[in-house]
């Protein structure tokens, strides 16, 4: 769904220092991936490019469509894009599903709200619903959800997750790792430089080059390899229930 091929950048023609040197990156229809990074990274600028805001040439690829300024419509209409600041916010389609999805979150009053007048957390949630409206078959995240609470920050995961169940690629943008446990995949980007990719549970058993990328672990995750260390534990257990069920018995 998503192929970026030797995408080699930097932000000028005078500036010696590539941001991006050859990176390549292929995500699955379907996937949920976490992309990881510290500040400074890359991260924003690769969403840039992969929305078709900043120009490469022949490297990016959205459902086999070359991200272009000729095909940049056609491929925004396949994206739902959720930012960290959500200023600039559109009319919601308001379907039953969205209806729906704003009862479950406790949130009705947002899609009659005066948007001028929304803290920035209500516009991250704003934003959400208008994503969701759009029905688009890629979502993108970035820092999405860092001024909501953690009660509907599980909420919303939980419903990303259904979506990913049918068939929507999520490509989670973060500085988080603990939002890692909502996808399947992570991939580790430093210095514009892809370190690690690979599901969630070989991933964050790099405990070592998580921490060097300056990093934490999940708590699950951490925990676990303390467990695996003393024998508790056999293999890494990223679910609280079936981590208090296994140490119970």
């Amino acid at each position: 769904m998503i192929e970026i091929e030797d995408l080699t950048y930097k932000y000028n023609s005078i500036d010696n220092n590539e941001l991006f040197h050859e990176l390549s990156l292929t995500l699955k229809k379907g996937s949920f991936t976490t992309l990881v990074g510290p500040i400074g990274c890359g991260k924003t600028t690769l969403i840039k490019i992969l929305l078709g805001q900043i120009k490469i040439d022949d490297k990016i690829r959205i459902d086999r469509i070359l991200v272009s300024e000729k095909n940049k419509e056609q491929i925004q209409k396949k994206i739902g894009f959720i930012p960290q600041y959500s200023d600039e916010l559109h009319d919601i389609s308001y379907t039953k599903y969205v209806q729906t999805i704003a009862q479950q979150l406790e949130i009705e009053y947002l899609l009659k709200a005066d948007q001028q007048h929304l803290s920035s957390g209500e516009k991250q949630l704003l934003s959400f619903l208008n994503v969701l409206g759009n029905k688009p078959q890629i979502i993108i995240l970035d820092e999405a959800f860092t001024l909501i609470d953690e009660r509907k920050k599980k909420q919303i995961f939980n419903i990303l997750t259904q979506l990913n169940q049918q068939g929507i690629t999520i490509l989670n943008f973060t500085n988080d790792l603990e939002e890692s446990l909502y996808g399947n995949d992570i991939v580790l980007l430093q210095n514009g430089t892809i370190i690690l990719n690979g599901p969630k549970e070989q991933i964050l058993k790099e405990e070592k080059t998580i921490k060097k990328a300056g990093l934490e672990l999940p708590f699950l995750a951490d925990l676990s390899i303390r467990l695996m260390y003393y024998g508790v534990l056999d293999h890494m257990i990223l679910d609280m229930d079936e981590m208090v069920n296994t140490i119970w018995k």
